[in-house]
């Protein structure tokens, strides 16, 4: 166990250049979310809309499969905490994380956006001023040379 943890730790490195398929791997991004939502669409219709059977082990005797969770929480648990698990599984809380989330990531991609932006616009001073300075010198090594031609000229 410690020699594959220190092996995970030492050996992956993750690359410098991180390889991207394409431009926008969003519609990638999205069809993984679409076929995860699709794979888990028969397991919780099961676990909300159809009733256990009577020999199926810790839900038998139960309505619903769910119930489980509520029975679990009163008997097992201390009443605190049962209480802080309630108040955190309460739908008014969960959608306003979900939506947190939602802006934390929009907020992230459109920063990400603006950087990239910026770098462009770096690249492209940095690529001008290069240009501009190597103009500027071959100006002046022409007008050195020739200033130094005129004055051989002239020495004769």
């Amino acid at each position: 166990m410690y020699f594959q943890c220190w092996a995970v730790m030492c050996c992956n490195v993750p690359e410098a250049r991180v390889f991207k398929a394409s431009r926008s791997n969003n519609f990638y991004l999205g069809m993984l979310l679409l076929i995860l939502f699709l794979s888990t669409m028969p397991v919780l219709y099961m676990i909300v809309s159809l009733p256990p059977s009577f020999d199926c082990g810790p839900f038998s005797g139960k309505n619903r499969m769910f119930e489980v969770i509520g029975e679990t929480l009163e008997n097992d648990f201390p009443s605190w905490m049962a209480k802080i698990l309630r108040q955190l599984s309460n739908p008014g809380l969960v959608i306003a994380v979900i939506l947190v989330m939602v802006l934390a990531i929009y907020y992230l991609n459109a920063t990400a956006k603006g950087q990239k932006a910026a770098n462009l616009d770096v690249k492209k001073k940095m690529k001008l001023m290069h240009m501009h300075k190597h103009t500027h010198t071959h100006k002046y090594t022409h007008v050195y040379v020739h200033i130094h031609a005129q004055h051989a000229l002239t020495k004769k």
